[in-house]
């Protein structure tokens, strides 16, 4: 049996058949090819806009652009996305996914210590809060205040749930003391960066703000670590500047 495929303008036959001669031309098809060329290509224009809005800011680049870099025509752009708001709620949305599959898997992996589950937990999210400081993050809130309301209240919920987890783990691992209040903690630690990551308090920081973010976690911590837990902290070096992991 063969596979085989045939396109006509927009259209793509699919078929199996033992053999299909067209004017003595074979065809051959995989099925599916039509909607992997457009998740591709969906793909590819949303990697560059984020790199573009990334630098630049969103108000700055147009759709014309973004096309323009990419070498496809502004109909094959408009095909995808009617709009650049939808480009951008395509990038958040799939920025979300990314980062709960990551920490989800990270807090279900039975195989690192906890020590070092906290570390790259830690990292992650310092590198996340590093990227507040993009010019689109700036967009953001002064021209899509709908979409940082949709990013701001994503960090809150899934902060609650994650590092609620991790506390957790880390007092099962004699890391955190056993009598500490796991919600007080969370909240306390949510209230922080809420607090570190609105517009008011980015716009007047005097050091960055992943700096920011490890010197809150430094303090945090180190109420709740176990003397065991600060000696792993100060061994495996927790937030090393150079954010490797």
């Amino acid at each position: 049996m063969k596979e085989f495929f045939f396109r006509y303008g927009t259209f793509t036959f699919w078929e199996t058949t033992n053999t299909l001669n067209v004017s003595n031309v074979t065809l051959n098809y995989k099925p599916g090819s039509e909607m992997n060329e457009d998740k591709e290509m969906k793909d590819r224009i949303r990697i560059r806009a984020n790199e573009m809005f990334s630098k630049y800011g969103y108000s700055k680049i147009t759709m014309e652009e973004i096309a323009a870099t990419l070498g496809i025509s502004k109909k094959t752009l408009y095909k995808h996305y009617s709009n650049k708001e939808n480009i951008l709620k395509e990038i958040v949305s799939t920025a979300k996914c990314e980062i709960e599959s990551f920490i989800e898997e990270l807090i279900n992996n039975k195989k690192l210590q906890f020590i070092e589950k906290l570390k790259i937990f830690m990292n992650f999210i310092a590198k996340q809060t590093a990227r507040l400081e993009s010019p689109m993050i700036d967009d953001i809130m002064k021209c899509n205040p709908e979409i940082w309301h949709d990013i701001v209240e994503f960090r809150k919920n899934r902060t609650y749930k994650h590092f609620s987890e991790l506390i957790e783990q880390g007092k099962k691992s004699r890391t955190f003391t056993k009598n500490i209040n796991t919600e007080v903690i969370v909240i306390a630690y949510v209230s922080a960066i809420h607090s570190l990551i609105s517009p008011g308090t980015l716009a007047t920081l005097p050091i960055s703000v992943d700096q920011a973010y490890r010197e809150i976690m430094k303090i945090f911590f180190d109420g709740i670590f176990t003397e065991e837990g600060r000696n792993k902290y100060r061994t495996t070096g927790l937030l090393k500047d150079n954010m490797e992991n």
